[in-house]
């Protein structure tokens, strides 16, 4: 593997990730008191639009990029539109259009984490897959900066004279602009794609895997015409079944998270225009985690080190029910770095696994669509839906029992950790991927 397609790679994950590391953290502090004063179920709602567009866009992008044009190519036309409406919901002010033009935008940006796994594990090719985590681990990077970029930006830019004529043009900075920024950028990344490994689609006939999970070598076969159908019928394996259902339940946890953290930091006392960096620390505890991950793996096997990640975060919610000291509760956020680098990241590289050839994107795209389609949807309902039960206001403020609220995310965790340990076994993967172009020297 040359350097200059680990560098090429690493970039992509790190502006993949620094877009949506802009606007998420900082949305709900926009939407809410500190900006349109929306309630906290219509708060909710509007977190749900990455599950609801999670369930269209990454069947039809991953068909599209399985099955007919170059995956940097489709990669490249979704952030280009995705930027444009990025832009647009900034100047939106009430419920339904923000609902409806950020759900437009989930559709075409949840597909794209899929599509950069899909071009990372096939550019490495079969002999280098375990680069994998430290390539990912700049998508954490571009995550981290983007929180200290607004960070800079809401905070130190504008007492810098250089800066002046630029707020001068565009004003003061709102919490609006974690919407504008993120559009510009992810509208630049997109002509950056078209710079990425070219990444056609894969012959639809073709020999079977050498080993399919459960399956017998040297089988020939005709390849599914829709990379939809093949990847559902990986579902018939128990272990395949059990890390999706798995991932759904961790993926309701994931959205309690982003809907959540930010209002509870602003009530544990730190300063709304910190919580973005504060949020940073689960990223960057994250950084050390993508460094273990093939070790991890390698020592402890598929199951124990997913097992050790989402148990990290029940661990995390159960502090975040204590809610004090603050240091402890700013500490915890690390734990979240450990969830995602464990569960998530050795997720994608199983499914990797799991996969035939010609249907890696869509395969890839289960997963988020079950994380953050799925779980998005009902974390993100659920999540604001338990807000409004346990807040009151009290002279135009609103006070959580945060005790209650983070209850729900520690019952679901604690569930998906007994389903996981119960029904999933490592020794199940035995796939390989068909075989396919080698673009490791591209």
């Amino acid at each position: 593997m040359g350097l200059g397609l680990k560098i090429k790679l690493s970039v992509m994950m790190f502006l993949q990730y620094f877009v949506w590391g802009i606007w998420l953290p900082v949305l709900a502090l926009h939407l809410g008191d500190n900006g349109l004063k929306l309630s906290n179920d219509s708060i909710g709602w509007i977190f749900s639009v990455g599950g609801f567009g999670s369930i269209l866009g990454p069947f039809i992008i991953g068909q599209l990029a399985d099955r007919f044009f170059a995956t940097e190519k489709v990669l490249a036309a979704s952030h280009f539109v995705g930027g444009i409406l990025l832009i647009l919901t900034a100047y939106l002010t009430s419920f339904w259009p923000i609902f409806l033009v950020l759900f437009i935008y989930s559709a075409l940006y949840m597909p794209t984490m899929g599509l950069t796994n899909s071009i990372t594990f096939r550019s490495l090719g079969e002999s280098n897959q375990d680069a994998f985590p430290s390539i990912r681990l700049w998508g954490t990077l571009g995550w981290i900066a983007a929180g200290f970029f607004w960070t800079f930006y809401f905070g130190s830019a504008t007492k810098i004279d250089a800066f002046k004529p630029l707020f001068d043009a565009i004003g003061n900075p709102t919490f609006r602009d974690c919407l504008r920024l993120a559009g510009v950028v992810s509208i630049v990344y997109s002509g950056y794609c078209l710079m990425l490994p070219h990444t056609p689609p894969v012959p639809v006939n073709k020999p079977a895997p050498a080993a399919e999970i459960g399956g017998h070598e040297g089988e020939a076969t005709k390849a599914e015409p829709s990379a939809v159908l093949e990847t559902l019928s990986l579902l018939k394996h128990r272990s395949f079944a059990t890390l999706v259902f798995s991932a759904a339940l961790i993926g309701i946890v994931l959205s309690f998270y982003f809907a959540c953290e930010a209002p509870f930091l602003v009530d544990i006392g730190i300063s709304e225009t910190q919580t973005s960096a504060y949020m940073t620390i689960g990223q960057i505890a994250e950084t050390v985690v993508m460094v273990l991950v093939p070790i991890t793996v390698a020592r402890l096997g598929v199951k124990q080190t997913m097992l050790l990640g989402a148990g990290m975060w029940a661990l995390r919610f159960v502090l975040s029910m204590i809610g004090q000291p603050q240091w402890l509760m700013v500490v915890s956020i690390a734990l979240h770095g450990f969830c995602f680098g464990f569960f998530f990241v050795v997720a994608q590289m199983y499914v990797d696994r799991a996969a035939s050839g010609d249907i890696k994107a869509s395969a890839q795209n289960l997963l988020i669509f079950i994380i953050y389609g799925i779980g998005q949807i009902v974390g993100s309902v659920l999540s604001g839906r338990l807000r409004e039960t346990f807040s009151t206001k009290v002279d135009d403020k609103t006070i959580t029992n945060w005790m209650m609220v983070w209850g729900g995310p520690l019952a679901l965790t604690i569930l998906a950790v007994l389903i996981f340990a119960v029904l999933f076994r490592d020794e199940e993967i035995k796939n390989k991927p068909a075989a396919e172009p080698d673009f490791a020297s591209a």
